[in-house]
């Protein structure tokens, strides 16, 4: 048997060395610093969107200008570049889109709910300015029936003969509004509602 004498004597520095060692990676080796936390405003102060330009060419008058004052309005549309001009013409709608005829330019608006895409198209019926109107059928077995005048012209057109069949849905009627140029778009008023032509081929109404 082993005296107690030389246990201590062996086994003591060993216990000595095993303390400091161990103390020694205790402090090689620090725990990890919590995480950095940060308050979270659960009332955030709202971002007011820029107010509109005074300072334009041509400010927007009337109607116009209260649409072209909406916030998701007047920082695409940008300034006006010309006063507003009144505007006539025909409008349609056909089995694929809203098509819109304005006289004084020439143009058709085809605008179309897919998406909300809409398009500038030339007049090439050849249909003097002053053409019948197209009237729907009555009755008809199908909402749809075969566009014609100008705006059925519209539906055989290339660009659109493959989505509106030729097909129209509704009589063709005259209207009285106005249009305005801007930079970034049109405004376009048929007497009864506003679109907002955007020049990147998106539209919106009011």
């Amino acid at each position: 048997m082993v005296p107690y004498r030389v246990v201590r004597l062996v086994f003591g520095p060993l216990l000595v060395l095993a303390a400091t060692s161990t103390g020694c990676l205790s402090f090689a080796s620090p725990s990890p610093a919590p995480p950095e936390t940060r308050a979270v405003d659960l009332f955030p102060t709202p971002t007011l969107p820029e107010p509109p330009p005074t300072d334009c060419p041509h400010m927007p008058l009337g109607g116009f200008n209260d649409v072209w004052r909406d916030a998701q309005v007047y920082p695409r549309l940008g300034c006006a570049t010309d006063p507003a001009e009144p505007v006539s013409g025909t409008e349609a709608y056909l089995c694929c889109m809203h098509s819109i005829w304005v006289r004084e330019s020439g143009l058709f608006v085809a605008i179309a709910d897919h998406q909300m895409r809409w398009t500038f198209v030339g007049d090439e019926s050849g249909l003097p300015p002053h053409a019948a109107l197209m009237v729907a059928p009555v009755p008809r077995s199908q909402p749809c029936f075969p566009a014609t005048g100008r705006h059925g012209w519209l539906a055989r057109s290339p660009a659109w003969a493959e989505t509106c069949e030729g097909n129209g849905w509704s009589d063709e009627t005259a209207f009285s509004g106005a249009m305005q140029a801007f930079e970034g778009g049109w405004l376009l008023w048929n007497g009864n509602v506003c679109f907002v032509l955007f020049a990147d081929g998106t539209w919106i109404m009011f």
